[in-house]
C-alpha cells in the first residue's frame, strides 16, 4: 500500500473510532466528498481548526464542521445540554477532536516514530481551502456523515522530491 493510502486508512480508522467512542456519534464515509461541499451546502456558520505537525512526515491537519454539529459533539463529549454550552466549550472541543484524530492517525500510521504536534488553533474555513500551496504538496480530504451533519478532515503533506523525504509544510 502506498504511503498516502496508508495515511488515508489510518485517518478513516481514527475518525471512526474517536467519533463513535468519545462523542457517541456513528458515521459513514461516502464514496466521494470533499470539504468544499461542506462549505457550499452549509446553511449555518462553519467552525474550523488547524494543527501543525512534524515528524517523519510534516504538515497540517484540519477539521471543519457546521456550528450545530460542533455543538452536538461538545454536548456529547462533556455530557451537557446544548443550551448550557458556550463558544469556548465548542471551540475547545473541536480543537481536542482534531488533537485526538491527529494523534491516533499517526499512532496507526507509524507507531515507531515520534510526531511533534503543535497546538490546535481555530481558523477560518477559507484557510483550509487555500492550504495546499505548491506542486510538492499532497493532501487527503475525508468527509464523514453523521446523523447530526457532515464533518470534514484534511491533512497536508509536502514531499521533497530532491531528497526523497517529507519536509515541513507549515501552512
Amino acid at each position: 500500500m502506498k504511503k498516502m493510502e496508508e495515511l488515508k486508512k489510518a485517518m478513516k480508522d481514527s475518525i471512526s473510532e474517536i467519533l463513535e467512542t468519545m462523542f457517541f456519534m456513528p458515521l459513514e464515509f461516502p464514496e466521494e466528498g470533499d470539504i468544499g461541499e461542506i462549505r457550499k451546502s452549509a446553511q449555518t456558520t462553519l467552525l474550523s481548526a488547524q494543527l501543525k505537525y512534524q515528524g517523519p512526515i510534516s504538515g497540517s491537519f484540519f477539521v471543519v464542521a457546521p456550528t450545530p454539529l460542533a455543538r452536538e459533539l461538545t454536548a456529547n463529549l462533556l455530557g451537557l445540554e446544548n443550551k448550557d454550552l458556550n463558544s469556548e466549550h465548542v471551540e475547545a472541543t473541536l480543537k481536542e477532536l482534531l488533537n485526538m484524530v491527529t494523534g491516533k492517525t499517526f499512532s496507526l500510521y507509524d507507531s515507531k516514530s515520534t510526531f511533534d504536534l503543535g497546538m490546535p488553533q481555530m481558523i477560518s474555513s477559507n484557510e483550509i481551502m487555500t492550504s495546499l500551496t505548491d506542486d510538492l504538496s499532497e493532501e487527503i480530504e475525508l468527509v464523514a456523515k453523521t446523523v447530526d451533519g457532515i464533518i470534514g478532515f484534511k491533512v497536508t503533506v509536502v514531499w521533497d522530491h530532491g531528497t526523497g523525504k517529507y519536509q515541513s509544510s507549515y501552512c
